[in-house]
């Protein structure tokens, strides 16, 4: 029961974030609050470690016009602590609070320290829905377009067609004003910009002729200019 609360007390805050168009950090949830929901450090090691949740520890000052955070130590909380689902857990936290507790309990990777995929990690993957523009990863928004940038969209279009593997071929078409390798490279970082969730990124494959994309978890994009792009 604990956990379902728990759950319910994480969907409303990334809901929350989503009804805003808000980084979903802005409404981390504190340690106090879950602990008043009986979760114990263990089970918050297990949430974290199963990548349900992702964890940093609240820097902001108290004339900050926005929150900001710090890179925690490994599976230890305090006071400071917030925490937020990952796409993996929105997907769980969605089932939980549909009665599917036992799938997907059985369903969760082995906690372990070996290194995995961001695919195999998360068990999800990106997805470009182009009738709502929007690029999602899970339930996340990640990125939404409000105007057309064709070039950006060929790269998700072509992503979504081969169902997302880790690499996709330069999709561009070429154009003789300009060099398809650095053509690639100006596309790829436009889609890295405003990112509402900056979970998701895309980078070149090395050859300049290929796009990778992975997933990002917080400690992976730093914490000193607090949260989002």
């Amino acid at each position: 029961m604990r956990l379902r609360a728990a759950f319910d007390e994480f969907v409303k805050s990334a809901e929350y974030a989503e009804n805003l168009d808000a980084n979903i950090w802005d409404f981390a949830i504190e340690l106090e609050t879950l602990r008043r929901l009986d979760l114990s450090n263990n089970d918050l090691r297990w949430l974290v470690a199963a990548g349900f949740i992702e964890y940093a520890l609240e820097t902001t000052a108290p004339l900050d016009t926005r929150r900001s955070f710090d890179q925690p130590g490994r599976l230890t909380f305090c006071p400071q602590s917030c925490f937020v689902l990952t796409p993996k857990g929105q997907a769980a936290g969605s089932a939980v609070l549909a009665g599917g507790r036992r799938q997907w309990v059985e369903e969760s990777p082995v906690i372990s320290n070996e290194p995995r995929s961001s695919a195999d990690a998360h068990c999800i993957r990106p997805r470009w829905d182009r009738d709502r523009q929007e690029l999602l990863m899970g339930t996340v928004v990640v990125k939404r377009f409000r105007v057309p940038a064709t070039s950006q969209e060929a790269i998700l279009a072509a992503f979504e067609e081969e169902s997302w593997p880790p690499r996709i071929d330069d999709p561009l078409p070429p154009r003789l004003d300009q060099s398809p390798k650095r053509r690639l490279q100006q596309v790829i970082k436009s889609l890295n910009r405003n990112r509402r969730q900056p979970i998701l990124r895309f980078v070149g494959d090395g050859s300049g002729q290929g796009v990778l994309w992975e997933y990002c978890p917080l400690h992976r994009n730093g914490y000193s200019d607090g949260i989002g792009d």
